[in-house]
């Protein structure tokens, strides 16, 4: 035993609440379940050899992984434990609950599994009188820590019908005691038929949940039935209302023009040409003036040698320059790369040397950070262009990649994202159509360009004739700041990352949320989980609606919605909002370890599919592939790995539950802990580094993440580490 509790994989269980180490609730749930007729019967028929015991284990241990989404997982085991006189005539239950390895395989058939967990059986039964809570106790924890097993499962040659002469008697089962999850006890009677008893916790399952489940178990003994070398990893779990209800979320085809982000904006300008469209603290333009401005700075481009499907690289601070040179870029036909200025010289420098841009459009401010990058052409753009006409050039393309967005990597160095012209058009109207603005509208551009939220902040206004006005450079890290530029502007559109929400609504008395927040109309949150309580907060302060959406920069910034306000809000009952619905030529999918979907409730791996897919990481071919795969539901489709854990709701919508790697989003940002850790490796007298995130002071938080991150070191020499230092040396590399 001390050799299987090393090798022993974590325990599962088919509810989403975790596990508890020892229930002491008494409210069980129970249900009673006969195989489909004839249905475990013609399964036997076919697998002579396998006994009738075995095969229901197979089949339902096979249920539980699938549903559970686990490979491997453990489930305790009932023995009967009569060895020995005084146990062979006890009247009472004699009984050991032993943890059994259930270790699932794709490939394998359902003889296969059976075999192999009738000889696991076979050895356990041979020492089976070593009792659990023993096992519990030699690997050191306490027994109200995290249990052995989860699901208990147990084999029973008989029913317990009692049928005697003369007397017409019913069973009553008076107490069985505490079900800390599920058990399930199987019933293979003589004429092949199948019953099984469940008996579960009612304060982990519902009804209506135990019912759906038990409908999957059956269908999983009908299919293996029909199909008897059916392999493990290819049954269905989906029923086939299910299916029908997936299918119809994801039925999202829009026709859209065939047009880019260029001709959306020249179009409107055409429209509203005297509309006010940009403006700042220092500069104002209208429709007219911005798209002469944007043409200028187009046949500048030209004429320093950017050609279409170049890439051009933005540094330059928040101010209306910076609106003009992204539109600049695409009037040009060229794909903008923007450059945060606040990163550290040392990762600007690493996204310009894998970009390998035409031109870097700077301040002269800023020139100083980039004199020594071999072969760079610059131009300095920080005042208003001569002009001439606004006649659009017509050079961006559909095909032509929009922008290149760097993204945290795994190897230590930056990933570049390349989105296509399609991809975020598809985006923009599908957002004007579902929360349309008009020319009386106010849009906040304040989110940091190297954020792929602010590619909607500096194009979606343009194409619905509204106005975009530009923050402060730094002022979205201030929320009384912000409270004075939405009274000052009127705006009615913002986005916050959800803890820069949280520290805003901190900030906010009712008063001053109704000066800053009275025009406010829309707000749109994503980044990171958005917590209930902190939506309720904002309802209670403000009239404007919340919106959640999520989405990451390979799929074009956002490929779902959901609302997080009003009914919409009151229904949710879990700590986060969902993530939602697919937008527009979208599809999302929620998938097992064997690729195949997983039914409502049911934890999976999330993927995407449809227009919006980016077109790959720029330079990176190897990583393109891994992560954007061929759809195996749509032949010649791909289909994008985001590496989010999720489930479907019985709403329909899309619930986000974490990571499946050690990636974070952190206030927005994402960030891998392994490109961290090798840049810690690299420090002065650094032997052995990692990151890691946790929570110093919760009660900070107010509503958002209080995660920080923290760093471990051990010294080569031994000798203490000069830590104000290596922070300082880890400033010049990694953004803050």
């Amino acid at each position: 035993w001390a050799q299987q509790r090393r090798e022993l994989p974590p325990p599962a269980s088919i509810s989403a609440a975790p596990l508890p180490g020892r229930s002491a609730s008494a409210d069980i749930l129970r249900m009673k379940l006969s195989a489909p007729a004839g249905a475990f019967r013609q399964l036997a028929t076919h697998m002579p050899e396998i006994p009738r015991a075995d095969l229901a284990l197979a089949l339902v241990t096979l249920w539980l992984g699938r549903l559970c989404g686990r490979m491997d997982y453990a489930a305790g085991f009932i023995f009967m434990r009569r060895m020995g006189s005084a146990a062979l005539t006890a009247t009472a239950p004699v009984l050991n609950v032993l943890p059994l390895a259930v270790n699932l395989h794709a490939t394998e058939d359902l003889p296969t599994l059976a075999k192999r967990l009738a000889a696991q059986l076979k050895k356990m039964r041979r020492h089976q009188r070593y009792d659990a809570e023993q096992i519990v106790r030699d690997s050191g924890r306490a027994a109200g820590e995290t249990p052995l097993f989860g699901p208990v499962l147990n084999i029973k040659v008989f029913d317990y019908y009692l049928d005697l002469p003369g007397i017409q008697a019913q069973t009553h089962t008076l107490a069985t005691g505490p079900v800390n999850d599920l058990e399930l006890a199987l019933f293979p009677d003589e004429n092949g038929g199948l019953d099984i008893e469940l008996l579960a916790n009612a304060q982990r399952y519902d009804d209506a949940t135990l019912s759906r489940h038990a409908l999957r178990l059956m269908a999983l003994i009908t299919q293996f039935a029909d199909n008897p070398a059916l392999r493990c990893g290819d049954a269905q779990m989906l029923l086939a209302e299910e299916q029908t209800q997936l299918a119809h979320l994801n039925n999202t085809a829009v026709t859209i023009p065939a047009a880019t982000l260029s001709d959306l904006v020249a179009q409107q300008a055409q429209k509203t040409p005297e509309a006010s469209a940009l403006a700042d603290a220092h500069y104002h333009f209208t429709y007219r003036e911005m798209r002469e401005q944007v043409v200028a700075l187009a046949y500048a481009l030209r004429e320093r040698g950017v050609q279409p499907g170049d890439s051009v690289a933005v540094a330059l601070p928040r101010s209306v320059f910076l609106t003009l040179a992204l539109h600049g870029i695409v009037e040009a036909g060229a794909a903008w790369l923007p450059l945060d200025t606040g990163y550290p010289d040392d990762r600007l420098r690493m996204m310009l040397e894998d970009a390998q841009p035409k031109l870097l459009i700077t301040t002269q401010a800023q020139l100083a950070r980039f004199h020594d990058i071999p072969g760079m052409e610059y131009l300095c753009y920080s005042q208003p262009l001569p002009v001439s006409d606004a006649t659009p050039l017509g050079l961006s393309l559909p095909h032509h990649t929009a922008y290149i967005i760097f993204t945290s990597g795994s190897t230590g160095r930056p990933k570049g994202v390349m989105v296509g012209q399609t991809a975020i058009v598809n985006r923009l109207l599908w957002m004007q159509a579902h929360y349309p603005l008009t020319a009386d509208d106010v849009v906040a551009q304040k989110t940091p360009c190297s954020f792929d939220v602010s590619v909607w902040e500096f194009f979606w206004p343009f194409i619905a004739g509204a106005k975009l006005v530009m923050a402060e450079p730094e002022a979205h890290r201030d929320p009384l700041a912000m409270q004075r530029f939405f009274a000052q502007y009127g705006v009615t559109t913002t986005h916050f990352v959800p803890s820069m929400l949280a520290a805003f609504i901190a900030s906010l008395t009712p008063a001053s949320a109704g000066k800053s927040c009275a025009s406010l109309k829309r707000v749109f949150c994503s980044g990171e989980a958005l917590p209930t309580a902190l939506c309720r907060e904002w309802e209670t302060l403000t009239n404007a609606p919340l919106h959640n959406l999520y989405g990451p920069t390979e799929a074009a910034v956002d490929v779902s919605w959901y609302p997080a306000c009003g009914d919409e809000l009151a229904a949710v009952d879990g700590n986060s909002i969902p993530i939602g619905y697919p937008v527009w030529n979208t599809g999302l999918r929620i998938l097992d370890a064997h690729m195949q979907p997983v039914p409502p409730g049911v934890a999976g791996d999330l993927y995407l599919t449809g227009i919006q897919l980016a077109q790959g990481y720029l330079g990176r071919p190897d990583l393109t592939a891994s992560r954007f795969i061929a759809d195996p539901f749509a032949p010649g489709e791909r289909m994008y790995r985001t590496g989010d854990v999720a489930r479907w709701l019985d709403s329909g919508a899309v619930e986000y539950l974490g990571r499946s790697d050690d990636q974070l989003k952190i206030r927005g940002q994402r960030i891998e802990l392994g490109e961290i850790d090798r840049v810690m490796q690299t420090l002065p007298d650094v032997e052995q580094a990692v990151a890691h995130a946790c929570v110093f002071n919760q009660a900070a938080a107010t509503g958002g993440d209080a995660r920080q991150l923290v760093g471990y070191l051990v010294s080569h020499s031994g000798l203490p580490l000069d830590l104000p230092a290596l922070q300082e040396k880890l400033r010049q590399k990694l953004p803050a």
